[in-house]
């Protein structure tokens, strides 16, 4: 669940397209994602100026239902997978866990964690396929479940990889190197810009393309990772 956006393509000198977008922290918001970050610079590259309108998330995904939006940014997850798309990154699944506790062995599928505590949201639709594998849930806010990780009370946390590494930035400022997740994930949602069929559309995303491989090859997508999740992690974010 993500974002959305319309666009109208103005005439010279640069294009304009303004994309609607729903907000979804840390990764899609106003005060600076990373996800509508990284799609505007890749855009602007390519001439683009690029304008957002923020929409309720609610509203976002009624639209998305009703297949009523031209063009919009939004996970693999959501409504709207049928039409043509190009995907910028993507969240892991995985879980956390205290460096000093590193797991005796590689963990590969969840069968691995039977028997331990796992913190993870409340209502959280895992649930039912964790404790099938004989995980102990432990369900609560998402702001403290990297607290109780943190005094011992979980073993492990579950959540989306750039999320938790946001999370753990934002409460342990300079511990990061005390935690540590799983390369095993139990699931992958890309995000991504996605368009209905049409030349104007397909332009777009064609666009998109090119600008995303531009920065990808200048350094400029590595830099703008450092920032956001920090040097000892940015390598680990899955980028398409």
């Amino acid at each position: 669940m993500l974002v959305t956006c319309f666009f109208s393509l103005l005439s010279a000198p640069a294009e304009t397209v303004t994309i609607s977008i729903g907000t979804q922290p840390p990764l899609l918001t106003a005060e600076g994602g990373i996800v509508n970050l990284v799609i505007a610079e890749s855009l602007e590259r390519e001439g683009y100026r690029v304008e957002y309108d923020w929409l309720p998330i609610g509203r976002m995904l009624a639209m998305l239902e009703a297949d009523r939006l031209d063009a919009y940014v939004t996970p693999s997850n959501t409504p709207g997978q049928q039409n043509g798309h190009v995907h910028f990154l993507a969240a892991n699944g995985v879980f956390f866990y205290l460096s000093k506790n590193e797991p005796a062995r590689a963990i590969t599928r969840l069968e691995d964690l039977a028997g331990k505590t796992v913190g993870t949201v409340i209502n959280s639709p895992l649930r039912a396929m964790f404790e099938e594998a004989g995980i102990i849930v432990d369900e609560g806010p998402f702001d403290t479940m990297f607290l109780k990780l943190d005094a011992g009370r979980v073993d492990f946390v579950s959540t989306a990889d750039v999320g938790g590494l946001l999370t753990i930035r934002k409460l342990f400022p300079g511990r990061e190197a005390e935690f540590n997740f799983t390369d095993f994930s139990y699931t992958t949602i890309a995000t991504g810009l996605y368009v209905k069929p049409g030349a104007e559309g397909e332009r777009l995303l064609e666009h998109a393309r090119r600008g995303f491989a531009k920065i990808k090859a200048d350094g400029t997508l590595d830099r703008m990772l450092r920032d956001f999740f920090g040097p000892a992690y940015a390598k680990r974010v899955k980028v398409y």
